[in-house]
């Protein structure tokens, strides 16, 4: 146990404050574990920041749990933080995990905020989601290809339930915009040849291939895309961030979140020796947000289901993040908004709109 609590940014200094334990079910290891581990990062950084607070009530400590990729590992991974390290939030990373804790959260009255794409996690009772609106990346991504005249789109994802629900959301955005579907590709997770869907994609030359993909398929693909002389542009929502290989993906479109501000960026890259991901700042947020709860409300949370959703949106609304304010959406979707940006030299810039 004392082995988890260093690694997630405890403390032995001595302090006369109760303590209270955040737990994080993330990817650390897997085609995720980049993701993961920024995540898990951002956690941390948190954990540290509200533990020099000196006006807080409390002292925190976070405990970071790996489901790899392997949503099977929920349900032990969350009674362990919750029954036996009594954790009183949890941070969660996908969708499938999302929608595995919450029935369990709402049961147990745990907060829990998922950093998931798929909204309907969030309940305004005990779920909520801190991420982007897919809605929103769909409609900022269409407005690009109109502006670059662009009529036409291969879509690339896996056979997965967070990239279903990306599908569900942005073909009819494409299709409200006269914007094509010329195919629809799933690979699995464990596929690594993709020569075949590849070369169908180039021949049909769509002027652009969206990606919902993680490593290492998502190198691969890319890399066949371009053997195959693929003259279009590659496009994603927030994934080119995390590429193994970001120079693969220069000058390539994508959805993003808002860059934090300096003091974010600055303090981080000095701690952790590399540059935050737009996991990092989610899963930093997500932390900040239940421990202002924590402090504004109390323990235990016993709060009625109307009365958490009320103070989770007056907690959303005062809080700063480092992207700047937060908006919280009748369905519990807390978020930040988005815009396009390229790759450049192996990082993400914003294209001037």
């Amino acid at each position: 146990m004392c082995a988890v609590l260093a690694i997630a940014g405890c403390d032995r200094e001595k302090s006369d404050k109760p303590v209270v334990k955040i737990g994080g079910v993330l990817p650390l290891t897997g085609g995720a574990a980049q993701m993961g581990t920024a995540a898990q990062n951002g956690a941390i950084m948190a954990v540290e920041q509200l533990n020099k607070n000196t006006q807080n009530k409390y002292k925190y400590e976070f405990i970071a749990e790996d489901m790899g990729l392997a949503p099977a590992k929920t349900v032990s991974i969350y009674t362990k933080l919750v029954k036996i390290d009594n954790v009183a939030g949890i941070v969660s990373f996908n969708t499938a995990t999302g929608k595995i804790i919450k029935p369990l959260a709402d049961k147990d009255r745990v907060l829990h905020i998922s950093s998931a794409a798929d909204s309907s996690i969030g309940d305004n009772k005990f779920n909520y989601v801190n991420s982007y609106s897919v809605r929103d990346a769909s409609q900022k991504l269409v407005d690009y290809m109109k502006f670059k005249n662009m009529k036409t789109i291969s879509l690339v994802t896996f056979n997965h339930v967070s990239s279903e629900f990306i599908l569900q959301t942005l073909q009819p955005v494409l299709k409200a915009n006269n914007i094509k579907v010329l195919s629809v590709v799933r690979v699995n997770m464990e596929q690594r040849d993709f020569a075949s869907d590849a070369a169908k994609i180039a021949k049909n030359k769509p002027d652009m291939v969206f990606m919902h993909l993680v490593e290492p398929t998502l190198t691969l693909f890319a890399k066949q895309m371009l053997r195959n002389e693929y003259s279009g542009e590659l496009s994603s929502f927030l994934i080119f961030s995390f590429a193994e290989n970001p120079e693969l993906f220069n000058n390539q479109p994508f959805v993003d979140l808002k860059n934090a501000d300096d003091e974010f960026n600055t303090t981080y890259s000095k701690r952790f020796k590399s540059a935050p991901q737009a996991a990092s700042i989610n899963t930093y947020d997500s932390v900040m947000l239940i421990a202002n709860f924590i402090e504004k409300y109390g323990l235990p949370m016993n709060q009625n289901d109307d009365d958490m959703a009320k103070n989770i949106k007056q907690i959303s609304t005062e809080y700063t993040s480092p992207r700047g304010k937060m908006q919280i959406d009748a369905d519990g979707l807390i978020y930040s908004e988005t815009t396009i940006k390229k790759m450049e030299n192996g990082r993400s810039v914003a294209i001037k709109e």
